[in-house]
């Protein structure tokens, strides 16, 4: 008996051990922050639409004599949930454009990831009000928006990735580097920043992105086994009910009625999907289908009621949660044995270039650049077209195919490979832009500062010449900074 009860004892103590720790491996492992960025930016944009759609007829949704009395509305919520909130009741008419201007531009910083802790709170205090002041327009787009918003501000971590707040972080931290008149050989001087290009996996961002996953699951298997009740999911011709319906619906499907079996196969696929992926979601090897199929579901949708569009893309959105943060950047930065996707020659001896550099490695999203510095190579060594004279006329980036791009070009091309840039890219690219760019950049690179003219002793090669700065060269790059070799002659008392 004794032995029976101690057995019993060590296995209730080994199974709640092993409980502890699938408990903390499920909801506090470290996750990478990439897939918890996209699903704020996602999110923030698709929040800032629904409120910019209300400010089309501002009066009309959220003033005192709109559609939605205040009285009207505020005493049967407050029957029904007396902690109800919203801070639009407490706007008067006449500042109701300019709070609606302001909760635009928070959903609009959140979505760059600017301030991004602070965004993150007041977007879903904005949502949440703005649904409580006009629940005649609530559908169940605003309950997922809402819902994603909330885990998006819980645990704080939607900056850490495809922000502004990281880049910014990198950027001052770049700039640092270049101050540091640190080297490398083979590269001169260093640029780019400490902080690693690929964001570092986190515990609050494991918190958000399981929330979010889980309660997409729920949703998912809520809505199966409610459609399990309705004998139209059953026959197959739930989708032709929908398709008939005129209240989202805007193209003709009666032409299906001729094809009945595949009405019946779209109908059950649509029920099969809802009720595996909350199981098959969690298998690594099949969750990429689960997604997949999810999107043309809610992409389905929206073709047949594109009424459900925002919906649709709302849940698209909180699926991001499942994707794989190193494959999502590879859609960017390319495979590994493709990077760098640019060698970037620059002047390491021009304060002006060595910024330029340090904002452009602050936004590279994974190894996509490799800055050189001119005066530590021979430029044929990168690309036998190159010269030291062509070089120190205008930057150069070289492509792994070999390609040059110069000046004006350079930049561009460095801008298409970093997605913060990528705007100033598609800029680039309109008719007459690269002729007065050409003009503009290379006015401004002849008129650029130097630290030292760039004579035989500054600007030696490896081996060539003598150079105060030559026993910094070989040391390693992020061993601290030495200060710089005072010249005897100017040691010297005046």
């Amino acid at each position: 008996m004794r032995r029976i009860v101690s057995d019993l004892a060590a296995y209730l103590r080994a199974l709640s051990s092993a409980a502890r720790r699938g408990w903390d491996a499920f909801f506090f492992a470290p996750a990478d922050p990439t897939p918890l960025g996209l699903v704020r930016i996602a999110t923030a944009l698709l929040a800032a639409w629904s409120l910019f759609v209300l400010g089309l007829d501002l009066d009309a949704y959220l003033g005192s004599h709109g559609w939605a009395d205040p009285a009207a509305i505020r005493g049967p919520q407050l029957e029904r949930q007396p902690w109800a909130w919203s801070f639009w009741f407490l706007v008067p008419d006449a500042m109701l454009r300019p709070a609606w201007i302001a909760c635009l531009a928070t959903y609009l910083l959140l979505a760059a990831g600017l301030f991004s802790r602070v965004t993150a709170v007041l977007g879903w205090i904005i949502y949440v009000s703005t649904v409580r002041r006009v629940p005649i327009a609530l559908f169940g787009f605003d309950q997922v928006i809402s819902t994603l918003l909330f885990y998006l501000m819980i645990a704080g971590a939607s900056g850490q990735a495809v922000s502004l707040d990281r880049f910014f972080r990198r950027w001052r931290d770049a700039r640092a580097v270049a101050a540091s008149k640190a080297f490398a050989a083979g590269i001169g001087r260093l640029v780019a920043p400490r902080i690693p290009a690929v964001p570092a996996p986190t515990v609050s961002a494991g918190v958000s992105l399981r929330l979010i996953q889980l309660h997409l699951v729920f949703i998912y298997l809520m809505a199966g086994l409610a459609k399990l009740q309705g004998p139209s999911w059953w026959n197959g011709m739930a989708l032709w009910g929908t398709m008939m319906a005129g209240e989202f619906v805007t193209r003709d499907f009666s032409g299906l009625a001729d094809w009945p079996y595949v009405i019946n196969a779209l109908t059950h696929a649509s029920l099969a999907l809802e009720l595996l992926y909350p199981v098959l979601i969690w298998v690594g090897v099949l969750r990429p289908l689960m997604i997949a199929g999810a999107v043309a579901l809610h992409l389905g949708i929206a073709f047949v009621a594109p009424g459900l569009t925002e919906f649709g893309l709302a849940m698209i959105a909180a699926n991001l949660a499942f994707s794989s943060g190193a494959w999502l950047r590879s859609l960017v930065a390319g495979r590994p044995d493709a990077q760098p996707a640019l060698r970037v020659l620059f002047d390491g001896q021009c304060p002006r270039c060595r910024a330029t550099m340090a904002g452009l490695t602050a936004a590279d999203p994974d190894r996509v650049l490799e800055p050189i510095d001119l005066n530590a190579v021979e430029p044929s060594s990168v690309h036998p077209s190159l010269t030291k004279d062509a070089c120190m006329a205008s930057m150069h980036a070289v492509r792994p195919s070999g390609r040059v791009y110069a000046g004006f070009d350079a930049m561009r091309a460095i801008a298409g490979c970093l997605p913060i840039a990528w705007p100033l890219a598609a800029i680039g690219r309109l008719p007459g832009v690269a002729v007065v760019g050409r003009k503009v950049y290379n006015r401004i690179a002849a008129s650029r500062p130097r630290d030292v003219p760039c004579t035989d002793e500054a600007c030696a090669l490896p081996g060539r010449g003598q150079s105060a700065l030559s026993g910094e060269r070989d040391r390693d790059p992020r061993e601290p900074s030495r200060p710089a070799r005072i010249p005897a002659e100017e040691m010297q008392p005046r």
